[in-house]
């Protein structure tokens, strides 16, 4: 299986902005304040820690478990209305790494399977028009982007090719995709976006020897922030315009750790990522004004809203405890 697992962090909030939605989190918003003063404490990162779906504040307050099985359940991402979060679990698995998305509540309640196949399902990320969600499936054996209508659970392969395709994430419009792909055995991995109706209007907009993964669109629908290991080889996270043009903005960068799975808030002024520059995996935020990054979780259990599978970037990352 060549597939990386989704690592977007998810925002959740209570009052609607005017571009509420953006990346893998459809439906992203902000709550009406926040206590601490933190200009972020208003929204909610929903993420992954030692196989489990957690949530928190964004200055990193108020933690709350939302599952607690045996079970690995990983890359969650929240609905429109914020009622709702799709993630991947392998609860439902007759092999290893068998893994199907479900859908829960936000408060953890009335689980329900929404997909079920003789390959896997992956990646998932709601639209934020609320009505779609786009996920990575082999299930016609290759890695390759769908997207069901949840209302009806009809399911739509929007892409056919040789490649491996991965780590899908949607416009603020709900209009175009955004993925990571490996065109050929002997190429490293690029950005890509399509249509979302129909995955048609292919256009490139990485292209290096490096990798580059796990993108996310901005809220304005101007920049894709994404993953790259361009950088001696150490992934840190990079943006680039959402036609492509342009040079390349560096955004994290130095130390011996990895940044990863970017995010943009709704407001569009901080990006959330996932690092193991010290030491341990947690989740960061970056001030996009003034480059300030701050720590949000520190924990023994790496944090990572994507990866909680068992291996990261080719790494063991974790196993259930």
């Amino acid at each position: 299986m060549k597939m990386r697992m989704r690592a977007a962090v998810a925002l959740l909030g209570l009052t609607t902005l005017a571009l509420a939605g953006c990346g893998g989190g459809g439906g992203t918003t902000k709550e009406s304040g926040g206590g601490s003063g933190d200009p972020a404490a208003g929204f909610r990162v929903v993420y992954t820690r030692n196989g489990d779906i957690y949530r928190m504040n964004g200055d990193g307050t108020n933690v709350q478990q939302l599952t607690n099985t045996s079970a690995f359940d990983f890359q969650p991402t929240l609905s429109a209305d914020r009622q709702w979060i799709i993630f991947t679990s392998d609860r439902a698995a007759t092999y290893s790494k068998q893994y199907r998305l479900f859908l829960m509540r936000t408060d953890g309640t009335q689980l329900e399977q929404l997909t079920e196949s003789a390959g896997f399902e992956a990646d998932p990320a709601y639209s934020p028009d609320g009505t779609r969600v786009a996920f990575v499936s082999n299930r016609d054996g290759n890695d390759e982007i769908y997207v069901m209508i949840l209302a009806t659970g009809e399911v739509k392969r929007l892409t056919n090719t040789a490649a491996a395709e991965q780590t899908p994430a949607w416009s603020a419009d709900s209009s175009r995709l955004v993925f990571a792909a490996t065109p050929t055995s002997t190429e490293n991995t690029d950005i890509y976006s399509i249509r979302a109706s129909d995955g048609g209007d292919l256009v490139r907009l990485t292209q290096n020897v490096a990798t580059d993964d796990s993108p996310s669109f901005s809220p304005d629908g101007r920049w894709v922030a994404f993953a790259s290991n361009r950088d001696g080889g150490k992934f840190k996270i990079f943006q680039v315009r959402t036609d492509g043009s342009g040079d390349l903005q560096q955004l994290t960068s130095g130390g011996s750790g990895e940044d990863g799975f970017p995010v943009y808030t709704p407001d569009g002024a901080f990006l959330m990522f996932d690092s193991d520059r010290d030491v341990d995996s947690d989740i960061y935020r970056l001030n996009l004004s003034t480059g300030q990054t701050t720590r949000l979780s520190n924990s023994y259990d790496p944090e990572t809203n994507p990866d909680t599978r068992a291996v990261k970037r080719g790494r063991q990352l974790r196993s259930k405890r």
